[in-house]
C-alpha cells in the first residue's frame, strides 16, 4: 500500500467523519424512540454534545445562541470523528510503511 500524503488523509478522515456523523444523525431522526439503535445513535452524538457544551454551557438555552448551538454541535462531531479516522489512518500508513521493504 503506498504511503498516503498528509493532505490525502486529511481529506479522507473529514468524509469519513462527515459520513459517520450523517449516519448517526439520519439514525437519530428516523429510528424509533426507545429502540437500542436510537440510544446507540445518541450515544454516538455525545461527543459532539461534549464539545459544544465547551462553548455553550447551557445548551440551547445559551442566550440567543440557539441557532449556533446546532452548528457548533454538527461541526464538533464531525471534527471529533474526523481526528478519529484521522487517527486510524495514520495508523494504517504507519503500519503498512514500516513492515514493507
Amino acid at each position: 500500500m503506498p504511503k498516503l500524503r498528509l493532505s490525502w488523509r486529511f481529506i479522507v478522515s473529514l468524509i469519513l467523519g462527515g459520513m459517520i456523523y450523517g449516519t448517526l444523525a439520519l439514525g437519530e431522526a428516523k429510528l424509533p424512540y426507545g429502540s437500542i439503535l436510537h440510544d446507540l445513535a445518541e450515544m454516538g452524538m455525545l461527543p459532539g454534545l461534549v464539545i459544544a457544551a465547551i462553548f455553550y454551557p447551557e445548551g440551547g438555552h445559551t442566550g440567543g445562541g440557539v441557532p449556533y448551538f446546532v452548528y457548533v454541535l454538527i461541526g464538533s462531531g464531525i471534527v471529533f470523528y474526523s481526528v478519529v479516522w484521522f487517527v486510524i489512518l495514520s495508523w494504517i500508513n504507519r503500519r503498512g510503511h514500516s513492515s514493507g521493504a
